[in-house]
């Protein structure tokens, strides 16, 4: 069963816990659940036992963390993918087969998984309830869908919602059964006919009887997967094609696969001095805000009246008195986002306050950062930061305070081509001519396919040019941070568009948020030590200097890439070795999105329908 494993080993984990369930999976793949050992585990993983002990306080915590996330994983996908095709039945149904046989949700190595825990279910009451909550959500989506369709199709008024579910639950878990021992040989388009045959059978007014070649479902628009662009040929890694940094349809992807469900940055604690004080985020059409409780817990909420949709607090921050009031009509929360009263409550018939309270949002402070996402799902930040969680929590940006007013600025230039200029040096010789005078040629670069990077450089010993050799010169040491750090600047960041200098001295956040395709706008806000020492005055005051600089150039490199991004003379192009984070975070976009795969923009409405068959075709 060596290929059983095959898919699970190449995933790559998004930190230490994930990398011991994926080392997990791949362990009971290979061996069986009643054969794995720590030991296996822990060398699957390339780590020590005693990190698994770490990490988790026994196998057994261990082995139901990996259940559970095999089980998370699936059910929230197929909650996803169905909930966006939700306004017709019969897509949704689609969706749910092609979901249900995704080559990455349902490998052999997570199958075998899951039968394996679906085993010993009846020993151990753990196992029972999570194997149970995820097959009962299942079906009772699958039934859900039949009976819409049962509703819609003339003359299906006879036919039985709970046997034709059962019965595609069955074929479904058949074909399960197959790809666990087919493994890489199981045919997954053929897995997908069958189960379109079947609904053709019993819904011919909505399916359609499949053919050798036909997808799951044909689409209203025939859609045909145009000409794909290399990736990696020959020892090259090649770029994105370029239409995807200039289209109206991959930017709606975009909205929904990749911004919406990211943690995004809002500010820093130190915004929020005191309970009742504000911060506010708009982007894609969302409006949130976060404030701190009279308990001092930062929460999130959407920033939508209940009564009639006005902005509740205004303005990019602010402090709010004892509660918050929309100025529209009056409308009062409080902090908790309760409803606290509605003004002249008579006019309206009996309210139940309790179910017009502010709508929440996700929320997390990391090391005094202040995270929100739109969409629920994935790990928090801190599991994302994973290996480099240790290490960013040692310049202690928890205990510093803002520097300035936040930085706002837009431009034409698309949020992708952004990000890739800011996670790659190789263009600092000719592109940045003060920072190179400040630090080494050397330079750490490393990405996770979880959506995380690290960058680093170190100062030189004798600088180049007077603004970075009086930095150096008046840098104090500071004592809190390894010697190895206390000469280096660091940039961590979060795909899709939440990065952090970090400095000996001080630290700032840099947020990039996607406007149109070819529009961004870009937020940053400097954080300080309270030491009051005039060398960290002039250091602060050098380094800024240095990073303006930098900062102007960057604008115009990025400026004029979207220009050559929108010409015909360009369609894909070749990554350095030290563009290895540009693969990476491409290799990201891809993941998400896999229409990024196209060489060229599909037909003019097609994108979404050519994103799902590439999709199911992985």
């Amino acid at each position: 069963m060596v290929t059983v494993a095959k898919e699970v080993r190449s995933a790559a984990p998004s930190g230490r816990k994930q990398a011991l369930i994926d080392a997990t999976t791949t362990a009971i793949a290979e061996h069986g659940l009643s054969n794995v050992t720590l030991a296996k585990i822990a060398d699957i993983a390339g780590l020590t036992a005693g990190s698994v002990n770490f990490h988790f306080d026994s196998k057994e915590a261990l082995l139901l963390a990996t259940l559970r996330h095999v089980s998370e994983e699936f059910s929230e996908e197929v909650d996803r993918r169905v909930a966006q095709a939700a306004d017709d039945a019969a897509d949704a149904l689609s969706v749910l087969v092609d979901t249900s046989l995704d080559a990455k949700l349902t490998s052999p190595g997570k199958i075998a998984v899951w039968y394996s825990f679906h085993a010993e279910s009846h020993t151990r009451g753990d196992y029972l309830r999570l194997c149970g909550e995820r097959d009962d959500a299942y079906y009772r989506t699958v039934l859900n869908l039949c009976r819409r369709l049962i509703d819609e199709e003339p003359g299906a008024d006879r036919i039985n919602a709970e046997a034709v579910a059962y019965a595609l639950v069955g074929l479904i878990d058949q074909l399960w059964q197959e790809a666990l021992f087919d493994g890489d040989k199981f045919d997954r388009k053929s897995a997908r006919r069958r189960c379109r045959a079947y609904l053709a059978s019993v819904f011919p007014g909505r399916f359609s009887m499949p053919g050798k070649t036909d997808e799951m479902r044909a689409p209203s628009v025939k859609t045909s997967i145009p000409e794909l662009a290399p990736v990696e040929e020959k020892g090259l890694k090649y770029t994105l094609p370029s239409w995807v940094y200039d289209s109206d349809e991959f930017f709606e992807l975009e909205k929904s696969f990749i911004h919406l469900p990211a943690w995004q940055t809002v500010c820093h604690v130190s915004d929020l001095p005191e309970p009742g004080s504000y911060h506010t985020l708009e982007m894609l059409g969302e409006r949130a805000f976060v404030v701190r409780g009279d308990d001092n817990t930062i929460r999130a909420f959407h920033n939508v009246c209940r009564h009639r949709a006005h902005s509740v607090v205004q303005g990019e921050s602010g402090y709010c008195a004892g509660h918050l009031q929309c100025p529209y009509h009056g409308w009062m929360y409080n902090f908790d986002g309760s409803n606290r009263g509605i003004s002249e409550a008579k006019t309206f018939a009996p309210v139940d306050r309790s179910k017009f309270g502010l709508k929440p949002l996700d929320v997390e402070v990391f090391h005094g950062f202040v995270f929100i996402r739109f969409v629920s799902g994935g790990p928090t930040v801190a599991e994302q930061f994973g290996p480099w969680a240790a290490e960013f929590g040692r310049y202690r940006s928890e205990n510093m305070v803002h520097s300035d007013k936040i930085w706002v600025a837009e431009y034409d230039a698309d949020w992708k081509n952004v990000v890739e200029n800011y996670v790659e040096d190789y263009h600092f010789p000719l592109g940045h001519p003060s920072l190179s005078a400040l630090m080494e040629r050397d330079y750490d670069r490393e990405v996770d396919a979880g959506g995380v990077f690290r960058l680093s450089h170190r100062m030189r010993e004798q600088p180049k040019r007077w603004s970075s050799k009086m930095y150096r010169k008046v840098l104090p040491d500071y004592e809190h941070l390894p010697e190895e750090m206390r000469d280096r600047w660091t940039y961590f960041g979060l795909f899709p568009g939440s990065f952090f200098d970090m400095y000996p001295d001080q630290a700032d956040f840099w947020h990039v948020v996607p406007v149109a395709p070819g529009r961004v706008r870009l937020r940053s806000r400097g954080f300080h030590f309270e030491d009051n020492l005039r060398e960290s005055r002039a250091a602060r005051f050098l380094a800024n200097r240095i990073n303006t600089a930098t900062q102007s150039e960057d604008d115009a490199l990025t400026i004029a890439v979207q220009g050559g991004l929108r010409s015909s003379g360009y369609d894909v192009g070749i990554l350095s070795g030290k563009e290895n984070v540009v693969k990476g975070f491409q290799d990201w976009i891809r993941a998400k999105l896999p229409v990024s795969r196209l060489l060229r923009a599909p037909r003019n409405g097609t994108a979404a329908e050519n994103n799902r068959l590439l999709s199911t075709d992985q």
